[in-house]
């Protein structure tokens, strides 16, 4: 049995499912033993009240956890991880900790990486473990899978430095050349993501309620801009909005229904039986990268729903994704479903480390480094 490590922020098993637990399920599924490991939590962290783990259906277990015959979860806490505080002195204290947090790691993932025929390294918190891959898995392939654009996301200064740190990574694998300028490496590929197609055949029941007029989705709040999805509930105080996934903001209009974290049935229900998907990201440079990437964007157009979203974001090639000044054109136009990649596609491409062309040209700046 060949032997996988992923390192990401996620949880194994939790309510709301990323793009890894897709490329995680397909590895097992074609004969892979993996190791999930969940970086990025701290003792620090948990004593604050880590409010992340109300994406979980109970509260997780440190060390290593044998959750199936080719499933096993390694979850553990250093005393502290970097994270940017938006207080200097503390965030600069932090970052100064990371080789002992390095450490902390490389007792309990070692023997994992140095029996690994493949690493996969998702991006936000566990790059800083990138020098202990290189170190203790030199024989396996080992891929950094970009899902997000860490500089939009808030990340510490030593997690950018790390990622900037590339070359402990034999591939970099991004999901649309956009992203490509933040990386000086000679193995950058496009794996474009997708979705779950056996998962979205079975049929859903429609959770809404009462239908008085349209029903707009929200089916993540990652990159939420909260003024943007109040200004939609306000320019249509008909529209019943949903929005599914872990969030501060609260409803401050009657026509404003939060969920929280919900699984990936519900939120399939949700958004198979929606009129509109809404994708209010916030509205920055750089944020065009979700175009692709975006899980809820992907959902969107397999079941064919307007999207609307920052005028950023939209471009001819998606031609349903609508900006906000457009938004009763949402009202009108009909569904046209598309037919999307599946998530094995992705897995297969990191599993089987395919002779590596060079990315698509894009512009090719520096990395950011903070």
């Amino acid at each position: 049995m060949k032997r996988a490590v992923i390192l990401t922020s996620h949880f194994p098993r939790q309510k709301r499912r990323g793009s890894i637990h897709w490329i995680s399920d397909h590895l097992q599924d074609t004969g892979w033993h993996v190791t999930f490991a969940t970086v990025g939590y701290s003792q620090l962290a948990r004593l604050r009240g880590d409010k992340r783990l109300a994406a979980l259906h109970h509260s997780p277990l440190p060390g290593e956890t044998r959750l199936s015959a080719s499933l096993t979860g390694l979850y553990t806490l250093p005393l502290a991880y970097p994270v940017n505080t938006g207080l200097a002195p503390l965030t600069a204290l932090l970052g100064a900790l990371s080789p002992f947090c390095v450490r902390h790691w490389r007792d309990r993932l070692s023997a994992a990486l140095e029996a690994a025929d493949l690493v996969i390294c998702e991006s936000g918190a566990p790059v800083l473990l990138a020098p202990l891959l290189s170190r203790c898995a030199a024989q396996a392939p080992r891929i950094y899978r970009v899902n997000d654009d860490i500089s939009l996301l808030n990340a510490a200064p030593a997690l950018l430095r790390a990622e900037a740190a590339s070359h402990h990574f034999t591939r970099i694998s991004l999901p649309c050349p956009s992203l490509s300028h933040r990386f000086r490496h000679p193995h950058v590929t496009i794996d474009h993501p997708g979705i779950p197609k056996a998962r979205m055949k079975v049929s859903t029941a429609d959770p809404y309620r009462r239908r008085d007029d349209r029903i707009a989705i929200c089916a993540g709040t990652s990159q939420l801009d909260s003024d943007a999805l109040d200004r939609i509930a306000r320019a249509k105080p008909q529209w019943q909005i949903h929005v599914l996934g872990r969030c501060r903001a609260r409803a401050s209009r009657r026509n404003l229904t939060f969920h929280g974290e919900t699984d990936f049935d519900t939120t399939l229900a949700h958004i198979a039986h929606a009129d509109i998907g809404l994708a209010p990201y916030r509205d920055r440079p750089g944020i065009e990268y979700q175009r692709a990437n975006s899980n809820r964007i992907l959902l969107y157009r397999h079941f064919g729903l307007p999207i609307l979203g920052p005028q950023r974001l939209c471009h001819p090639s998606l031609p349903r994704l609508i900006p906000y000044e457009q938004i009763d054109r949402c009202e009108t136009m009909p569904r046209q479903p598309e037919t999307l990649p599946d998530w094995s596609e992705l897995a297969d491409s990191l599993a089987q480390n395919p002779e590596i062309a060079p990315a698509p040209e894009a512009s090719r700046s520096p990395p950011s480094t903070a």
